[in-house]
């Protein structure tokens, strides 16, 4: 913790959830990236499988509430352990 740190985030904190909301945000666009090739692949099939459809956008909404709650973590100040009670839904929510 630093000299003038009032038990909040921390540097080092701060510095991994913009590593790790940069990480999101790639796998976010390739993952995106596999959905629009897949879609366009059934469509010059002439079929969609609905199935993988789904679970592909389910893969990309998933790491849209991680990249939203790295990003709610980063404008709050909040600590990693927060974040992680927050995504436990143990952290009471602030409004």
């Amino acid at each position: 913790m630093g000299l003038f740190s009032r038990g909040g985030q921390t540097g080092r904190e701060r510095r991994a959830m913009q590593d790790h909301l940069r990480e999101l945000d790639d796998m976010r666009r390739n993952n995106l990236g596999d959905l629009g090739q897949m879609t366009v692949e059934m469509a010059s099939e002439g079929r969609f499988d609905r199935s993988r459809l789904s679970q592909q956008a389910a893969e990309v909404a998933k790491i849209d509430r991680e990249a939203d709650l790295i990003a709610r973590g980063l404008e709050e100040g909040l600590t990693l352990q927060e974040l992680e009670d927050l995504a436990r839904g143990d952290g009471a929510t602030s409004g």
